[in-house]
């Protein structure tokens, strides 16, 4: 007769919650991110509640997203360069397929503030993979919720939640999770990852490049070496000379523009770069490159970045930044240098263990790494100054003058309006600048009202009284709303017949 297996007894003690589960110092970093997250949303929605910075880009993907929901997608109604004659597809500027994880969010709840909440939520929740990065390199926790705190104090990553609304905003906390599964070995982790990271722009295959050169260096097996490079080349190839020529429909593109002395197609660039390498080295060391390093490095200990592998991710940024003749690469708030900055903060990593071994071997056994990651800490916190502003928080003094002409203007018409105020004008088929009267003024007289801000002095073009009497004269607008200096015009005649193109 078969006896039977006496079964293990089930423990009736409940299991732990997850925050019992977490260490202390796990615990001080949840509490960091959460703080973090709920400070910058709020002061990234103060921000657009008080009109207080240029919100052309918070618009143009709002537009984006409204119109992918109403069956176009990926569609920007705005001229978003003084080039074009007719709407594009946002996939013609970048290949930023990375919005369609954020549509269902959007869906829910539509408008700017959903998408303000998301990246900052983005912004610290890449806490998470630097301190895992921190703690394996390190083996010191405390040390590794400093260093992920200095992360997300970095000009480069913390000013973001400011800078209105942009995808590379969502990229580190997917970059940095490809370089922990790349220092842990986990090769499938490593390619879902980069593969999901490469959906954000078209930059993004070059740095995925740089793994394969780094595993190289490590000599480590082929698959490790030519996956990263072979795939990220083929993407970056695909997305440039096919995918994005396709969506532009024959406009030019905005990129080709900020490399003018070389060319103004991706194919002249490429060429002329490589068969005139002193013209590069010239334009290298011009003196607002060498400002913008200065900047950029000196939150991470100046040089400490590049004395370890990891600063290769960054290289292919970087050059483009350094050798582009737009200096708007080389605002260090802005979002050209969320990848750049990333990549060279989990470099001062390595650094920083080479620093603890050093003090190590030379003052013996002791608490060294969370010293080193206290500078770091305070050296990312002491330049707030190169990305937050008070201004940006503040009321304008006319503030209601322009909420009442905002709402004096029907839900669904088309609107002209300044930088400033026209992502509230966004989440409706058609909107643009003002600039366009400057760029495309048969374009511009087809819109049903425009809102004219005679205070702004900020955000160019600014009104002149002959840009108001364009207006208060002409027969076909009639003056509907006069506040402290705000206009609203309404264009006679009927509504616009303008109509959507067809989704590509």
């Amino acid at each position: 007769m078969r006896q039977r297996r006496n079964s293990p007894k089930k423990s009736t003690e409940p299991r732990p919650s997850l925050w019992r589960r977490l260490t202390g110092p796990q615990r001080a970093l949840a509490a960091i991110i959460g703080t973090y997250v709920v400070v910058f949303f709020g002061m990234a929605q103060r921000c657009y509640d008080v009109f207080g910075y240029d919100s052309g880009a918070t618009a143009v993907y709002n537009n984006m997203l409204w119109w992918t929901l109403h069956g176009k997608p990926f569609l920007i109604a705005a001229m978003i360069t003084s080039e074009s004659a007719k709407p594009i597809s946002n996939l013609a500027a970048h290949a930023a397929y990375f919005w369609v994880f954020i549509l269902p969010f959007y869906a829910l709840f539509p408008g700017p503030s959903i998408l303000f909440f998301l990246q900052a939520l983005a912004l610290g929740m890449a806490a998470v993979p630097m301190y895992l990065i921190a703690r394996k390199l390190l083996e010191d926790e405390v040390a590794a919720v400093l260093l992920a705190a200095a992360y997300l104090l970095l000009p480069p990553l913390v000013s973001q939640n400011l800078n209105q609304v942009q995808e590379p905003c969502f990229l580190p906390v997917l970059l940095l999770f490809v370089f922990y599964f790349f220092l842990e070995r986990r090769y499938g982790l490593f390619l879902s990852f980069s593969a999901v990271a490469l959906l954000n722009r078209e930059n993004v295959p070059l740095a995925i490049m740089m793994f394969g050169v780094w595993a190289l260096v490590e000599r480590r097996s082929w698959k490790w070496v030519v996956v990263p490079i072979v795939c990220g080349a083929a993407y970056f190839w695909f997305v440039t000379f096919v995918a994005m020529p396709y969506f532009r429909q024959g406009e030019n593109w905005h990129v080709a523009r900020m490399f003018g002395y070389l060319g103004s197609s991706a194919g002249e660039i490429f060429k002329n770069a490589a068969l005139h390498p002193l013209v590069l080295v010239q334009h290298l060391f011009s003196s607002d490159n060498v400002r913008y390093v200065i900047f950029l490095v000196q939150p991470l200990g100046w040089i400490l970045p590049f004395f370890a592998l990891p600063c290769l991710v960054a290289l292919p940024d970087l050059a483009i930044n350094l050798l582009s003749e737009n200096t708007a690469l080389k605002v260090i708030p802005w979002h050209y240098n969320v990848l750049t900055g990333t990549a060279l903060f989990v470099s001062t990593l390595f650094a920083v263990r080479k620093i603890g071994l050093w003090q190590r071997r030379k003052y013996g056994e002791g608490r060294y790494l969370p010293v080193v990651a206290c500078g770091l800490l305070v050296l990312s916190a002491a330049h707030w100054f190169l990305w937050f502003q008070p201004g940006y928080l503040r009321e304008l003094p006319y503030q209601q003058a322009l909420n009442h002409a905002i709402e004096s203007i029907p839900k669904d018409v088309s609107v002209l309006s300044s930088v400033r105020i026209q992502a509230r004008f966004s989440g409706r088929p058609r909107y643009d600048s003002l600039n366009v009267f400057e760029h495309q003024p048969e374009y511009a007289k087809t819109f049903d009202y425009v809102l004219l801000d005679a205070n702004e002095r900020r955000f160019p073009p600014f009104v002149t009284q002959e840009f108001f009497d364009s207006f208060y004269k002409n027969p076909r607008y009639q003056l509907i709303f006069a506040e402290q200096n705000v206009f609203v015009f309404h264009r006679l005649g009927g509504e616009s017949d303008w109509k959507a193109p067809p989704p590509s």
